[in-house]
């Protein structure tokens, strides 16, 4: 036994004084430099221009300020989507938790059953205790998971809003459900699926769910579409006049403008953005309620490839792309603000679009001046260094 204790003893002793490989002192002093600091990113001087090298990013963005954890530094309501398929977004909502008025976890779904009911899937993703803990660093946080109407054609919704028998039931689905999980409101995303047709049906929807929910003490938020071409206008001023006395926040998804377009660009540029909050303002009734207004904002970024194919990227994707393609420069697109930079691989040329402190810090000062919120998508694609702005 003595011999045993005596080996393993040498053996640790030998682990201790080996040198590291150059491997291990490179992530060692990675991991070093990484840590939280005093200053905030402002306060370092890295948000009001493009960075002028790659390093500033990724020797960087992990360094966010420990004297800003818990201080709100955005002025209107923050709202932040979390995905159970990015973990990353659990430990945000917990580390910068008091930043945040709603967190809305992306656990749950809306089905209809072929007996004519509804259930709500999802409940598997549910985590009581991380629900807990983000509570514990913000008492005043409300947790408002959405919930996604999934698998519904025309002829459900025709014939729910035509029976009360059947609204009511749904209205009572949801209400015991989120009543039992303790939760304080939903998001509700029902108006992209229908295209914007059948408006009064869906507005009866949204107006019976809200009432049955307040009646129990919770809120009801509102996922919008955005607009302004290349989107074509399916939510309206008139709807948001009819839908605001009964939704809390209108989340208004001013991002993935890529996708109508078709081409290489950013994901969600400023001055599009803008527009759509506007169009919704037009209505002299609106602009009272402006305050209703969640200014959607992505978190991820889009790889373009010269094929005419892109994927989503995220921030830890990011980062790593830098550190292999070490990009030589970088383009501030002025009126998106949003930043890019192109590198080649083997077969291609790629564009790269990824939000940055000063595209952040100019969707927060457009945001205060009109008076509105943010709707973050979503918390765990970002950089940890983004927060110190919120």
């Amino acid at each position: 036994m003595k011999w045993i204790i005596l080996l393993v003893c040498i053996y640790c002793i030998k682990a201790t004084l080996e040198p590291l490989s150059k491997e291990e002192k490179k992530k060692k002093k990675e991991k070093k430099e990484q840590k939280p600091v005093l200053k905030s990113v402002g306060e370092r001087g890295l948000v009001n221009t493009e960075p002028q090298s790659y390093s500033e990013i990724t020797k960087n963005y992990k360094k966010y300020s420990r004297n800003h954890v818990d201080k709100k530094m955005f002025n209107g309501d923050l709202l932040g989507f979390v995905t159970p398929w990015n973990n990353h977004g659990y430990d945000v909502a917990k580390t910068f938790g008091a930043k945040f008025n709603y967190i809305s976890p992306v656990w749950l779904q809306l089905v209809p059953t072929s007996q004519g009911t509804f259930k709500i899937k999802g409940g598997h993703d549910i985590d009581a205790g991380w629900v807990r803990d983000v509570r514990a660093n913000n008492t005043n946080v409300k947790i408002a998971p959405r919930l996604i109407f999934e698998q519904w054609s025309m002829g459900h919704l025709t014939q729910v809003t035509s029976s009360q028998s059947e609204l009511l039931h749904m209205v009572q689905v949801v209400v015991e459900f989120f009543k039992g999980e303790k939760f304080d409101g939903v998001v509700l995303e029902i108006w992209r699926q229908f295209m914007g047709r059948e408006k009064p049906r869906l507005h009866q929807i949204i107006k019976s769910l809200s009432e049955g929910l307040s009646q129990e003490g919770m809120s009801t938020l509102l996922v919008i579409p955005p607009g302004v071409r290349p989107f074509p206008e399916i939510f309206d001023k008139y709807d948001f006049q009819i839908l605001h006395p009964y939704v809390e926040k209108f989340v208004m998804m001013t991002y993935d403008h890529h996708h109508a377009t078709g081409k290489p660009g950013p994901v969600g540029p400023m001055d599009w953005g803008l527009r759509n909050i506007l169009l919704i303002m037009e209505h002299e009734d609106n602009d009272n309620h402006r305050h209703k207004l969640l200014y959607g904002v992505n978190f991820y970024g889009v790889d373009f490839r010269g094929d005419g194919t892109f994927d989503a990227i995220v921030g830890n994707q990011y980062i790593d792309m830098l550190k292999s393609v070490k990009p030589s420069q970088f383009v501030w697109h002025l009126k998106a603000s949003e930043l890019s930079f192109e590198y080649r691989d083997t077969k291609q040329i790629h564009k790269v679009f990824y939000p940055s402190l000063r595209f952040l810090q100019k969707r927060i000062e457009a945001a205060e001046r009109f008076k509105i919120g943010i709707a973050i998508w979503e918390i765990g694609q970002g950089l940890d260094y983004f927060y110190d702005l919120l």
